[in-house]
């Protein structure tokens, strides 16, 4: 899901259920399988299994060892599915040359041109082959919008991707743990949330450009009190948020204090 190719099947939901069954314990791939997929109910093979066990796997989150699955992180991971979320947003920048790293990457590096284009996932596939250089068709669409959902990257509207990576950037800032009240240049900020937030952010920022996406986020955490974003009048440290006039934060920014 995350190291090649996107699936459908592979949902955080089905990811976060194989983690609460090994989470005690260590279980037989199969009692494991039994458990998600009864063949009794489904009246055919389990066909799905496979895909969310890989994702788990990929993520750290289980181990397979003689064919025995067991939880490979700490219980305070999987407490919640929430608190799964805050664990893999941690985890998306050793997969730079996944599907999911592109495709995210290559969304928000259209800027606002999403709300002009086509506003249906699964026909961005061509497109997203296109920006990304690797072959993506629908199922990987289907896919992706599961989990970029999930991991805050944005709000889904039918099969319309709004980004906005506010909860995304949260659990960056949460998994930082910086001290309320630090006052960082925006230039500090963006090195600190790099490791994480390269996936949105793209590989070059020496345009001092903020995309659409990261700039909602950034609008929305600072609307909601989580950070304050400030343009210092004598500060030469300038970035340029996408412009939105009728927000007070409508374009540059120098400096961000965590609240």
């Amino acid at each position: 899901m995350f190291k090649d190719k996107m699936v459908t099947p592979a949902t955080p939901e089905r990811v976060y259920t194989l983690c609460k069954i090994v989470e005690k314990e260590a279980r037989s791939i199969s009692d494991v399988r039994e458990r998600m997929e009864p063949a009794a109910l489904s009246g055919e093979s389990q066909v799905y299994f496979s895909d969310y066990r890989a994702a788990a796997e990929e993520l750290g989150l289980i181990t397979n060892s003689d064919q025995m699955l067991s939880l490979a992180v700490s219980h305070e991971h999987v407490a919640s599915i929430t608190a799964m979320r805050q664990y893999v947003n941690t985890k998306l920048q050793a997969f730079p040359d996944g599907q999911f790293f592109k495709v995210t990457q290559a969304y928000f590096g259209l800027d606002a041109q999403v709300l002009s284009g086509d506003q249906s996932l699964v026909n961005l596939a061509p497109k997203m082959s296109e920006l990304t250089g690797m072959p993506v068709d629908a199922p990987a669409m289907r896919g992706w919008r599961f989990w970029v959902t999930f991991l805050g990257f944005g709000y889904l509207q039918d099969m319309f991707f709004i980004p906005n990576a506010n909860v995304f950037i949260n659990d960056i800032l949460q998994t930082l743990k910086l001290k309320k009240g630090t006052m960082l240049s925006f230039s500090e900020f963006i090195e600190l949330i790099n490791p994480y937030a390269e996936i949105i952010i793209g590989s070059d920022t020496s345009n001092h450009h903020i995309n659409f996406g990261l700039s909602n986020a950034l609008r929305t955490l600072h609307d909601n009190g989580n950070i304050k974003l400030e343009h210092i009048l004598d500060s030469n440290d300038i970035w340029n948020l996408y412009p939105l006039k009728a927000h007070p934060i409508s374009g540059t920014v120098t400096n961000i204090t965590i609240l």
